[in-house]
Protein backbone atom coordinates (compact mmCIF):
# COMPACT_ATOMS: atom_id res chain seq x y z
CA UNK A 1 0.00 0.00 0.00
CA UNK A 2 2.44 2.76 0.83
CA UNK A 3 4.65 1.83 -2.05
CA UNK A 4 1.79 3.61 -4.43
CA UNK A 5 2.59 6.76 -2.41
CA UNK A 6 5.99 6.89 -3.55
CA UNK A 7 5.53 9.02 -6.59
CA UNK A 8 3.70 11.36 -4.33
CA UNK A 9 6.25 11.43 -1.55
CA UNK A 10 9.02 12.29 -4.42
CA UNK A 11 6.54 15.20 -5.96
CA UNK A 12 5.83 16.23 -2.16
CA UNK A 13 9.73 16.43 -1.42
CA UNK A 14 10.30 18.63 -4.83
CA UNK A 15 7.71 20.99 -3.51
CA UNK A 16 8.55 21.83 -0.02
CA UNK A 17 12.14 22.04 -1.00
CA UNK A 18 11.01 25.01 -3.52
CA UNK A 19 8.74 26.56 -1.18
CA UNK A 20 12.02 26.57 1.90
CA UNK A 21 14.18 28.18 -1.17
CA UNK A 22 11.49 30.73 -1.72
CA UNK A 23 10.08 30.91 1.73
CA UNK A 24 6.78 30.08 0.57
CA UNK A 25 5.76 27.10 3.19
CA UNK A 26 3.27 29.29 4.66
CA UNK A 27 1.63 28.45 1.40
CA UNK A 28 1.68 24.74 0.73
CA UNK A 29 -1.82 23.49 1.06
CA UNK A 30 -1.64 20.02 3.03
CA UNK A 31 -4.20 18.77 1.03
CA UNK A 32 -1.39 17.95 -1.27
CA UNK A 33 0.94 16.53 1.30
CA UNK A 34 -1.99 14.37 2.96
CA UNK A 35 -3.76 11.24 1.92
CA UNK A 36 -7.23 11.98 1.41
CA UNK A 37 -9.83 11.77 4.64
CA UNK A 38 -11.60 9.01 3.24
CA UNK A 39 -7.69 7.48 3.19
CA UNK A 40 -7.19 7.97 7.38
CA UNK A 41 -5.58 4.70 7.66
CA UNK A 42 -3.22 5.53 5.01
CA UNK A 43 -2.14 8.65 6.64
CA UNK A 44 -1.47 6.86 9.48
CA UNK A 45 0.33 4.25 8.25
CA UNK A 46 2.65 6.86 6.39
CA UNK A 47 3.88 8.65 9.82
CA UNK A 48 4.04 5.31 11.43
CA UNK A 49 6.56 4.17 8.59
CA UNK A 50 9.09 6.97 9.79
CA UNK A 51 8.12 6.36 13.76
CA UNK A 52 9.43 2.53 12.74
CA UNK A 53 11.98 2.66 10.21
CA UNK A 54 13.66 5.20 11.96
CA UNK A 55 14.14 3.29 15.36
CA UNK A 56 17.77 1.68 16.05
CA UNK A 57 18.70 -1.11 13.39
CA UNK A 58 16.10 0.11 11.42
CA UNK A 59 16.37 0.72 7.66
CA UNK A 60 15.79 4.35 7.89
CA UNK A 61 18.00 4.95 10.97
CA UNK A 62 20.67 6.47 8.90
CA UNK A 63 18.37 9.05 8.06
CA UNK A 64 17.55 9.81 11.49
CA UNK A 65 21.12 9.92 12.51
CA UNK A 66 22.87 11.86 9.66
CA UNK A 67 20.13 14.56 10.33
CA UNK A 68 20.57 14.63 14.40
CA UNK A 69 24.43 14.62 13.92
CA UNK A 70 24.50 17.51 11.69
CA UNK A 71 24.79 20.03 14.54
CA UNK A 72 26.33 19.74 18.32
CA UNK A 73 24.24 22.79 19.67
CA UNK A 74 20.54 23.16 18.65
CA UNK A 75 20.29 25.89 15.85
CA UNK A 76 17.13 26.57 16.57
CA UNK A 77 18.22 28.17 19.71
CA UNK A 78 22.13 28.15 20.02
CA UNK A 79 22.18 26.82 23.30
CA UNK A 80 21.28 23.64 23.70
CA UNK A 81 22.25 20.09 23.30
CA UNK A 82 21.13 18.03 20.08
CA UNK A 83 19.10 15.07 21.23
CA UNK A 84 16.29 14.86 18.97
CA UNK A 85 15.39 15.20 15.66
CA UNK A 86 12.38 17.43 14.79
CA UNK A 87 10.12 17.91 11.86
CA UNK A 88 10.41 20.88 10.44
CA UNK A 89 7.07 21.14 8.85
CA UNK A 90 4.80 18.75 11.34
CA UNK A 91 4.35 15.03 9.86
CA UNK A 92 0.52 15.27 11.24
CA UNK A 93 -0.08 17.95 9.37
CA UNK A 94 1.83 16.84 5.82
CA UNK A 95 2.47 13.14 6.25
CA UNK A 96 4.12 12.81 3.19
CA UNK A 97 7.12 14.79 4.20
CA UNK A 98 7.10 12.56 7.69
CA UNK A 99 11.22 10.91 5.93
CA UNK A 100 12.13 13.85 4.05
CA UNK A 101 15.47 14.26 5.07
CA UNK A 102 15.49 18.23 4.56
CA UNK A 103 12.46 18.21 6.48
CA UNK A 104 14.34 16.65 9.52
CA UNK A 105 16.06 18.91 12.01
CA UNK A 106 18.88 18.28 14.49
CA UNK A 107 17.03 19.84 17.37
CA UNK A 108 17.36 20.05 21.83
CA UNK A 109 14.12 18.72 23.86
CA UNK A 110 13.38 22.46 25.11
CA UNK A 111 13.25 23.80 21.74
CA UNK A 112 11.29 20.79 20.20
CA UNK A 113 8.44 20.91 23.07
CA UNK A 114 8.56 24.77 22.54
CA UNK A 115 8.21 24.36 18.68
CA UNK A 116 4.67 21.87 18.96
CA UNK A 117 2.96 20.87 15.46
CA UNK A 118 2.35 23.95 14.36
CA UNK A 119 2.40 25.12 10.34
CA UNK A 120 2.56 28.77 9.26
CA UNK A 121 -0.21 29.96 8.23
CA UNK A 122 1.60 33.41 7.03
CA UNK A 123 4.91 34.53 6.10
CA UNK A 124 5.95 36.19 9.35
CA UNK A 125 5.26 32.98 11.15
CA UNK A 126 7.80 30.45 9.48
CA UNK A 127 10.40 29.97 11.67
CA UNK A 128 14.12 29.99 10.32
CA UNK A 129 15.15 26.70 8.46
CA UNK A 130 18.66 25.91 9.13
CA UNK A 131 19.18 24.54 5.98
CA UNK A 132 18.15 27.16 4.18
CA UNK A 133 17.49 30.17 5.83
CA UNK A 134 21.17 32.29 6.99
CA UNK A 135 20.61 35.26 9.13
CA UNK A 136 23.78 35.04 10.39
CA UNK A 137 26.07 37.94 8.44
CA UNK A 138 23.94 40.91 10.10
CA UNK A 139 23.77 41.54 13.25
CA UNK A 140 20.16 41.58 14.61
CA UNK A 141 20.53 40.22 18.57
CA UNK A 142 20.72 42.60 21.03
CA UNK A 143 20.37 42.94 24.53
CA UNK A 144 20.22 46.30 27.56
CA UNK A 145 20.67 46.03 31.20
CA UNK A 146 17.52 47.39 32.89
CA UNK A 147 17.31 48.50 36.40
CA UNK A 148 14.26 49.40 38.63
CA UNK A 149 13.12 51.12 41.32
CA UNK A 150 11.61 49.98 44.59
CA UNK A 151 8.44 50.78 42.87
CA UNK A 152 9.30 48.77 39.49
CA UNK A 153 9.67 51.61 37.74
CA UNK A 154 12.83 51.32 35.27
CA UNK A 155 15.26 54.46 35.62
CA UNK A 156 18.77 55.16 34.13
CA UNK A 157 20.61 54.41 37.22
CA UNK A 158 23.89 56.56 37.75
CA UNK A 159 26.85 55.64 39.14
CA UNK A 160 26.62 54.64 43.21
CA UNK A 161 22.77 54.36 42.76
CA UNK A 162 21.65 51.34 44.57
CA UNK A 163 18.76 50.26 42.29
CA UNK A 164 15.66 47.84 43.83
CA UNK A 165 16.64 45.19 41.11
CA UNK A 166 17.58 45.08 37.62
CA UNK A 167 17.32 42.34 34.59
CA UNK A 168 19.00 41.69 31.36
CA UNK A 169 16.28 42.01 28.30
CA UNK A 170 16.84 40.07 25.20
CA UNK A 171 15.40 41.31 21.64
CA UNK A 172 15.36 41.11 17.79
CA UNK A 173 17.27 44.39 16.72
CA UNK A 174 16.93 43.96 12.74
CA UNK A 175 19.64 45.59 10.49
CA UNK A 176 17.57 48.88 8.40
CA UNK A 177 18.43 46.63 5.12
CA UNK A 178 16.07 44.02 6.31
CA UNK A 179 12.62 44.13 4.69
CA UNK A 180 9.71 43.93 7.20
CA UNK A 181 8.75 40.38 6.16
CA UNK A 182 12.70 39.10 7.07
CA UNK A 183 12.87 40.88 10.61
CA UNK A 184 9.45 39.36 11.26
CA UNK A 185 10.28 36.02 10.41
CA UNK A 186 12.85 35.77 12.62
CA UNK A 187 10.83 37.70 15.46
CA UNK A 188 8.57 34.56 15.38
CA UNK A 189 11.51 32.33 15.65
CA UNK A 190 12.57 34.45 18.23
CA UNK A 191 8.83 34.16 19.92
CA UNK A 192 8.39 30.37 19.01
CA UNK A 193 11.44 29.20 20.78
CA UNK A 194 10.98 31.25 23.94
CA UNK A 195 14.67 32.80 23.20
CA UNK A 196 14.59 36.08 25.11
CA UNK A 197 13.40 33.88 28.34
CA UNK A 198 16.33 31.15 27.56
CA UNK A 199 19.51 33.80 26.84
CA UNK A 200 18.01 35.85 30.46
CA UNK A 201 18.66 32.08 31.90
CA UNK A 202 22.11 31.50 30.70
CA UNK A 203 23.07 35.25 31.34
CA UNK A 204 22.17 34.76 35.21
CA UNK A 205 24.41 32.14 35.27
CA UNK A 206 27.10 33.56 33.17
CA UNK A 207 27.43 36.77 35.02
CA UNK A 208 28.87 35.53 38.43
CA UNK A 209 31.32 33.53 36.89
CA UNK A 210 33.17 36.44 34.99
CA UNK A 211 32.69 38.89 38.28
CA UNK A 212 36.46 38.09 38.71
CA UNK A 213 37.73 39.56 35.63
CA UNK A 214 35.71 42.62 35.91
CA UNK A 215 36.55 43.54 39.30
CA UNK A 216 40.69 42.94 38.46
CA UNK A 217 39.54 45.34 35.70
CA UNK A 218 38.24 47.57 37.84
CA UNK A 219 40.65 48.03 40.05
CA UNK A 220 42.97 48.58 37.46
CA UNK A 221 41.58 51.05 36.06
CA UNK A 222 38.51 52.01 36.82
CA UNK A 223 34.79 52.11 34.23
CA UNK A 224 36.84 52.32 31.60
CA UNK A 225 38.58 49.21 31.56
CA UNK A 226 35.73 47.25 32.44
CA UNK A 227 34.24 49.06 29.50
CA UNK A 228 37.28 47.96 27.51
CA UNK A 229 36.95 44.27 29.02
CA UNK A 230 33.58 43.61 28.35
CA UNK A 231 33.98 44.75 24.80
CA UNK A 232 36.43 42.57 24.08
CA UNK A 233 34.96 39.32 25.59
CA UNK A 234 32.11 40.39 23.22
CA UNK A 235 34.25 40.48 19.57
CA UNK A 236 35.81 37.04 20.90
CA UNK A 237 32.09 35.53 21.28
CA UNK A 238 31.05 37.49 17.68
CA UNK A 239 33.84 36.39 15.75
CA UNK A 240 32.21 32.67 16.55
CA UNK A 241 28.77 33.49 16.34
CA UNK A 242 27.86 37.30 15.34
CA UNK A 243 24.22 36.53 17.32
CA UNK A 244 25.89 35.24 19.85
CA UNK A 245 23.68 35.86 23.37
CA UNK A 246 27.24 35.94 25.06
CA UNK A 247 28.77 38.86 22.69
CA UNK A 248 25.10 40.78 23.04
CA UNK A 249 25.51 40.57 26.71
CA UNK A 250 28.78 41.67 27.00
CA UNK A 251 28.07 44.83 25.03
CA UNK A 252 25.18 45.81 26.89
CA UNK A 253 27.25 46.03 29.71
CA UNK A 254 29.84 47.72 28.36
CA UNK A 255 27.10 50.06 27.14
CA UNK A 256 26.21 51.07 30.95
CA UNK A 257 27.87 53.25 32.74
CA UNK A 258 26.04 52.15 36.53
CA UNK A 259 27.34 48.20 35.86
CA UNK A 260 31.02 49.40 34.72
CA UNK A 261 31.26 51.90 37.77
CA UNK A 262 30.59 49.04 40.23
CA UNK A 263 26.93 47.97 39.66
CA UNK A 264 28.60 44.68 38.67
CA UNK A 265 28.71 43.62 41.88
CA UNK A 266 25.23 44.12 42.90
CA UNK A 267 24.43 42.13 39.41
CA UNK A 268 26.94 39.21 40.26
CA UNK A 269 25.26 39.40 44.18
CA UNK A 270 21.96 38.26 42.06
Amino acid sequence: MLSSYELRVVIAAGAYERACRTSTLHLLNPADFSPLPPKEDDKKALIAMYEQRMKPDKPGRPVYEEARNRKSKCPMCGVGSVRQVDHHMPKSIYPYLAAVPINLLPICSDCNFAKKDKAPTCYAEQTLHPYFDDVDDDRWLRARLITRSADGQAFEAKPLDSPANWLIEFYVDPPESWDTGHAERVRQHFKTFKLADLYEDQAADDLPGIEGSIEEAFQAGGAPDVRAHLLGLARTRARQYKNSWMAALYEALADNDWFCSGGFRQVAAG
